[in-house]
């Protein structure tokens, strides 16, 4: 009876914990102007979604990949042209031209097949661009801007 009492005031302490917590940022934005974006998993999940089956030297089949598309994502920060610098978890760094994300349905990958990814899995956010509907971005060039554990998007 005693551990039975004990386990529900855990569980109950632990449930009120998580629901008073905040979500954690995983992606800033930063503009030119100095105006930043701090975004979290909800926020991101807000956004109108993309889901694309994508071909990728990094997996050995497709993979099905879901977020919100890059460019709707630049223009919460008013980026519209220029470079953006893309900045991974582990400070791998890349500039792409922000015209990529107008050009072509470039996504801010939340989820790989269905579910959200971890650092484990290239997650939290991966760019991935659509490999699948245009050849021309089958290159080492496109493959090297699909940046991994995005912690950040920094207009240059």
């Amino acid at each position: 009876m005693f551990r039975t009492i004990v386990l529900s005031l855990c569980l109950l302490l632990c449930t009120n914990q998580a629901v008073a917590t905040p979500n954690k940022i995983i992606l800033s934005v930063s503009a030119k102007s100095g105006s930043n974006f701090e975004l979290d998993d909800d926020a991101l999940a807000k956004l109108p979604q993309k889901k694309m089956l994508v071909p990728t030297p990094w997996f050995s089949a497709e993979q099905t990949f879901e977020g919100p598309l890059l460019r709707d994502v630049l223009k919460l920060a008013s980026i519209q042209n220029g470079n953006i610098k893309l900045i991974a978890l582990n400070d791998y760094a890349i500039s792409i031209p922000a015209s990529d994300a107008f050009q072509y349905d470039v996504i801010v990958a939340r989820k790989r097949n269905g579910k959200l990814m971890t650092i484990r899995d290239k997650g939290p956010l991966f760019i991935m661009y659509p490999f699948q509907d245009h050849a021309e971005l089958r290159v080492t060039e496109y493959f090297r801007r699909c940046s991994w554990q995005l912690r950040s998007i920094k207009a240059e």
